[in-house]
């Protein structure tokens, strides 16, 4: 089988592309050039691609990157919402671009660095939990994920480290990348200054009842269950709701924080619903895991998530998105 790997210049993605060669797969590897500060990644992938000696491909999408994710994630900060860019990169950018360099070069499937699992068509959790990203890939469209092999949804890191090293690929030791790849620093802040400075204009903190007891620096300095830039008071407080309209932000106490039912809009279904209500798991932040709920469908691509416990923290513009068994069923965009 012929298939085309995205080599992002870090390990998963190096050892995904040896273990699709070594079963003996005919291997292409692909690198997007997304931003300016991504030239040691694409150093480091084509020092992997000779060290495999598998052809490699450098692909300039810094145009359409920043059109295509970089925007929209500063445009949902300032509509004061919290967007997750990877959940809108994989299905709009990566996987897209991807796909369609896998057809331009006669290749039968894609693949990826990803912890997670594609059977059948259909997206499962990864064997690691704590390294699963089908969070991430949560809102692929079915097409895509019938392209699609994950070759490392049955490995676990220290599995991943081990092959790494055994085969002498050059970044088995390179660290993990936890930051947004175009931010520098993962200074989200820094950045959101730097391109939209007139987006931070100052303006009250209040609590639940109205009252101002602070200023903050800027609506996009803010999230919500934050407690950094809020000021000191007796007992602990967090962001509960960011007011647009009135350029405020309200904090209270942890209950105010707890929710039974969260909204989701734009809702993406990669198994159809069995009915309009029915029992499932959803999590709304990527780190968190799978709780019950029940899940209403409503019209025009809304979702009601029912949680039989109180979630905590739900945040305007992050993906709920919905479980079975460990398979993903669909997701949305929280709209609270």
């Amino acid at each position: 089988m012929k298939i085309a790997v995205a080599i992002s210049g870090g390990v998963d993605s190096a050892v995904s592309a040896l273990l699709l060669k070594e079963a003996g797969h005919d291997v292409l590897l692909c690198h997007f050039l997304m931003s300016d500060a991504g030239s040691l990644g694409a150093e480091d992938a084509k020092r992997v691609a000779e060290h495999l000696k598998l052809p490699f491909f450098l692909l300039d999408l810094r145009s359409e990157f920043e059109s295509c994710v970089v925007k929209p994630f500063i445009d949902e900060y300032l509509f004061a919402r919290t967007p997750n860019p990877c959940v809108n990169c994989n299905p709009n950018f990566k996987f897209k671009n991807l796909i369609a360099f896998a057809d331009r070069e006669s290749c039968d499937k894609v693949a990826t660095g990803h912890y997670a699992v594609v059977k059948d068509g259909r997206l499962f959790q990864a064997k690691n939990i704590k390294k699963d990203q089908s969070y991430f890939l949560s809102r692929l469209f079915p097409e895509q994920i019938r392209r699609i092999v994950f070759p490392l949804g049955e490995y676990v890191k220290e599995e991943v480290r081990r092959i790494a090293g055994e085969k002498g690929i050059p970044v088995a030791a390179k660290h993990d990348s936890q930051e947004i790849c175009f931010i520098p620093g993962d200074d989200y802040e820094a950045f959101l200054r730097e391109r939209e400075p007139g987006s931070f204009v100052p303006g009250d903190i209040v609590d639940t009842e109205g009252n101002v007891v602070g200023e903050h620096v800027g609506l996009p300095s803010y999230t919500i269950g934050q407690r950094k830039k809020i000021g000191a008071h007796l007992v602990r407080k967090y962001v509960v709701r960011i007011d647009k309209e009135n350029n405020s932000v309200v904090i209270g106490g942890n209950e105010d924080l707890e929710q039974k039912i969260v909204t989701l809009s734009d809702t993406r279904w990669l198994v159809k619903p069995e009915s309009e209500t029915f029992e499932a798991e959803a999590k709304i932040r990527s780190v968190s895991t799978p709780k019950k709920c029940l899940v209403r469908v409503l019209p025009e691509g809304q979702t009601e998530l029912e949680f039989a416990l109180p979630e905590r923290a739900a945040a305007a513009g992050q993906a709920g998105v919905i479980y079975r068994s460990g398979e993903v069923l669909g997701a949305g965009i929280i709209t609270i």
